[in-house]
């Protein structure tokens, strides 16, 4: 079976042109690359919402995280205001991909490696 090319971005990338890109790229109908796509995004969010961190490797990690409540100033009146408890989620871009964004390599892939293959980021 010969391997396709990835699908070019050439544009910002929006929710619907990435199951574009994906339908494409798998050679599936829209319907169920939306179904995938949407079905990731959701696990990331109810695993962030539940306070868990979502390590992808080669890619980077959402770290959910609790802020203390604290005292802050409304800008209009200089009153203070009470900000409560929250939680937080930021994002860490993993070292592979910091380095393709670097490289501007078009190529750029979070599968796997080959076995040993030096990757960036590692140390090795």
């Amino acid at each position: 079976m010969k391997k396709k090319r990835p699908t070019p971005i050439t544009e910002r990338l929006t929710t619907t042109k990435l199951i574009d890109v994906v339908a494409a790229d798998l050679d599936i109908p829209t319907a169920e690359a939306r179904e995938a796509v949407m079905a990731t995004f959701g696990a990331i969010a109810r695993a962030a919402a539940s306070g868990h961190d979502v390590a992808i490797t080669n890619f980077g990690t959402w770290r959910s995280y609790r802020v203390k409540r604290r005292t802050s100033r409304n800008p209009q009146n200089g009153e203070p205001v009470i900000v409560p408890a929250h939680q937080k989620v930021s994002f860490r871009v993993g070292p592979a991909l910091a380095d393709a964004v670097r490289r501007r390599d078009r190529k750029a892939s979070i599968g796997k490696a080959p076995k040993g293959t030096k990757t960036a980021g590692t140390g090795r």
